[in-house]
């Protein structure tokens, strides 16, 4: 009989270790597997069971081959003291990754109500009977802390499970760790009782819950993984559910406390029983608050929750608007090529890496020849789609060295670094052949052909302006030969070509070659014509039209624009007073200012001396300036417009959009319209954001009190989005092309 129980203790001390070792290797596992602060709690946790297991190996020797009486054996109870201390010290750490201080300060205060109420219970049925039954407490002192350190480890379980909504680990491992640790609990409170009642003996119930504790702690380091945030995926009846459990725990056991009290007092006595009634609803009270404040907090969160993700979708929209800010700025509309202002930049960079004189950098120029012959013939739609064909073209057949830009009307440029004289007339006998090509437009077969000049870095020039002349300068020397070819810049093509044009710009302005289109500007709201805008016209003998494109900038360059723009000025104001001696009273003409004209210091000396001249009535005329203007000393300007202003001129700011306008100045001009350019009209149907820069500047220019023109409308289509975002005015091939005197009159009457 007595080999019989030994085998049992045996084998019950074998179950042990191997609980323990499978245990600790389950945690080790957990420890190694993932990293962050949570690492030290499988630690403790590990040697909590360690320290358990080497207490039971000290018992076991001690019991089985010295065969020392149980209450001489201290030493393992030791070990098994240390082992409720880690999981104590483990149950710090896991609150330790919460930070919320609300919330640790509260769940501290629920903690010492139920610990005051479990040491009362404890003391009452475990502390005390120990004192009364041990006369050497220093001895027995192990015995008097294994309820203690229980506590403290009851204590941290139950703010382990307060904490649960906060998940730090997930639910299996939650349930898990806090079965193990209760039922550990339960096992000590048992072997505490034993002792006092002198009916422990190996073998009790309370070694199987030992094994089961440790078994439920492993395990609850299988199933553990680090989570980022699980607390919006909770289940809300579940959390409440979990709440109210949480949230009575200290209030149960003030009411157990209090049933216990009352009953050592005389039951029929009613200040006893209206005291523990007292108790009991303002609980009841406590925890309806608790509730409703939890309410509270967590309309709050949401409210947080929902005015962070507005504040993203903001802060995202207005990246967002940035970007398509940035991207607008230095690329074309309607090509979505790189535009001239990138061209600046890019050339800025790469000009520094080209020290080395044997590296080369080529800069082409190329236009298409008989383009505007084509948007004069076919619309400015078929023009504009043209220009993306020929885009696609060109970005298809480029090299990682090249880069390709749209820098204004139908011109490109072409910039390709490190290069060499055989590469460059590579390149552009491989443009001409990719460009004549027939292009497709819907119903039409178009034949085009580049003219292309060509400039090289650094002999030719160090900057844009000097290589854009220079490329320029050999364009129109393939021109005058024909076009439909390419060639380099020589010194000799530079002073025969600038000097011949010159001198026919000057014979032009001598034998009065310019005259003027006018091109009606029509009300939206009543589809009448309220103005035209006069448009020069040079008609060079033997070249025939030339494109204002084409001569400006040189009539800019030598100063000749001043008594052209004169010219123009003079004669549209002639054409005002005749058109008024006809009966059209109420017809304004446009004419366009140049920023060197404007800036002249006689220019208002010029205008006054014209309107005196001609008789014409400034009411009748309106002076368009573009953006521009305004970049030089804005006193200035803001004083020549008040004087215009006070004369009686309309003011217009022309090709609004395209320049470089400070919004707050533009507060303070005295003007009188807006004139959109055609550039964002054309886009309309196709792109989104050239719609919305559309509808704001409309919006903006309402709101500063201006009349808003839209330049270059070709279809119903257009006309209709602006007459629904409230633009006034339109001008463009929709109502009529630029018409000469003539054809502009038998419109007019």
């Amino acid at each position: 009989m007595r080999n019989q129980q030994a085998l049992l203790d045996w084998g019950g001390v074998t179950f042990q270790m191997i609980a323990c070792l499978i245990s600790v290797g389950w945690l080790i596992s957990a420890f190694a597997k993932y990293h962050g602060s949570l690492r030290s709690f499988w630690v403790l946790l590990s040697l909590g069971i360690l320290c358990y297991l080497i207490g039971t190996l000290i018992w076991s020797f001690e019991h089985f081959i010295l065969h020392l009486s149980a209450n001489r054996n201290k030493l393992p109870e030791v070990f098994w003291l240390a082992q409720n201390g880690f999981y104590f010290v483990a149950l710090l750490v896991s609150m330790n990754n919460i930070k919320n201080n609300l919330f640790t300060i509260r769940s501290f205060l629920d903690m010492l109500i139920a610990m005051v109420v479990a040491i009362t219970f404890s003391w009452i049925f475990l502390i005390g009977p120990l004192l009364e039954h041990r006369t050497t407490i220093i001895f027995h002192i192990t015995e008097i802390l294994y309820p203690i350190l229980d506590l403290g480890v009851f204590v941290g379980v139950l703010s382990f499970f307060s904490a649960s909504h906060h998940r730090i680990f997930s639910k299996k491992t939650t349930i898990l760790l806090t079965a193990g640790l209760l039922i550990q609990i339960i096992a000590d409170t048992i072997y505490s009782y034993l002792k006092i009642v002198n009916q422990y003996s190996v073998g009790s119930v309370n070694e199987p819950l030992w094994i089961l504790s440790i078994l439920f702690i492993g395990l609850s380091s299988i199933g553990y993984a680090p989570s980022q945030s699980r607390e919006s995926h909770i289940d809300p009846v579940r959390q409440h559910s979990s709440m109210l459990i949480k949230h009575s725990i200290p209030y149960l056991g003030v009411i157990f406390l209090s049933i216990y009290a009352i009953s050592f007092f005389e039951k029929k006595s009613p200040a006893f029983l209206g005291l523990f009634i007292s108790i009991l609803l303002v609980i009841v009270r406590q925890l309806f608050t608790l509730f409703e404040n939890k309410k509270l907090v967590d309309n709050l969160n949401q409210l947080n929750e929902e005015l962070e993700v507005k504040v993203k979708e903001r802060t995202d929209r207005l990246v967002e608007t940035i970007n398509n800010m940035e991207y607008l700025a230095y690329h074309d509309t309607v090509t979505n090529l790189p535009n001239r202002r990138f061209l600046e930049k890019r050339l800025s960079q790469a000009i520094p890496h080209l020290s080395d004189e044997s590296k080369q950098m080529a800069f082409m120029l190329f236009d298409l020849d008989r383009f505007k012959h084509i948007n004069d013939s076919l619309g400015h739609s078929y023009g504009d789609l043209l220009l993306k064909e020929v885009s696609k073209r060109i970005v298809q057949c480029l090299k990682p060295t090249e880069e390709v830009f749209r820098i204004g009307g139908d011109e490109f440029a072409l910039l390709i670094e490190n290069t060499n004289k055989q590469e460059i007339e590579k390149t552009a006998l491989r443009l001409l052949s990719t460009i004549r090509k027939t292009f497709y437009l819907k119903d039409f077969e178009l034949h085009i052909t580049p003219s292309i000049g060509v400039a090289i870095f650094p002999d030719h020039g160090s900057d844009l302006d000097s290589l854009l002349m220079k490329a320029d300068t050999a364009m129109y020397k393939v021109k005058a030969n024909g076009k439909n070819n390419y060639k380099v810049y020589t010194s000799s093509m530079s002073m025969e070509h600038m000097m011949e044009f010159e001198h026919s710009l000057r014979k032009a302005l001598e034998w009065d070659e310019f005259l003027l289109y006018y091109q009606p500007q029509v009300s939206i709201a009543t589809n009448k014509i309220v103005g035209v805008e006069a448009l020069l016209r040079w008609r060079r003998p033997g070249y025939g039209f030339i494109p204002p494109a084409d001569f400006i900038p040189l009539a800019e360059e030598t100063g000749l624009i001043l008594a052209i723009g004169e010219k123009v000025l003079r004669k549209a104001c002639e054409q005002s007073v005749a058109w008024r001696q006809k009966g059209l009273t109420d017809l304004r003409i446009a004419v366009n200012i140049s920023t060197l004209q404007f800036q002249q210091t006689n220019f208002i000396e010029m205008v006054t001396n014209i309107i005196s001249e001609t008789g014409a009535n400034p009411n009748q005329i309106e002076l368009e300036i573009t953006e521009s203007v305004a970049m030089g000393p804005i006193e200035n300007f803001l004083a020549k417009l008040s004087l215009l202003k006070h004369m009686g001129f309309q003011i217009a700011i022309d090709d609004f959009g395209t320049g470089y306008s400070s919004l707050h100045y533009l507060s303070q001009f005295q003007i009188n319209r807006l004139k959109i350019d055609r550039s964002f009209i054309s886009s309309l149907e196709k792109s989104e954001k050239d719609e919305a820069i559309v509808k704001l500047i409309v919006m903006m220019a309402k709101g500063l009190n201006f009349n808003v023109l839209a330049e270059g409308v070709e279809t119903e289509a257009q006309s209709t989005f602006l007459k629904q975002i409230g633009c006034d005015e339109f001008q463009g091939y929709l109502f009529s092309r630029p018409l000469s005197l003539d054809e502009c009159e038998h419109l007019l009457f």
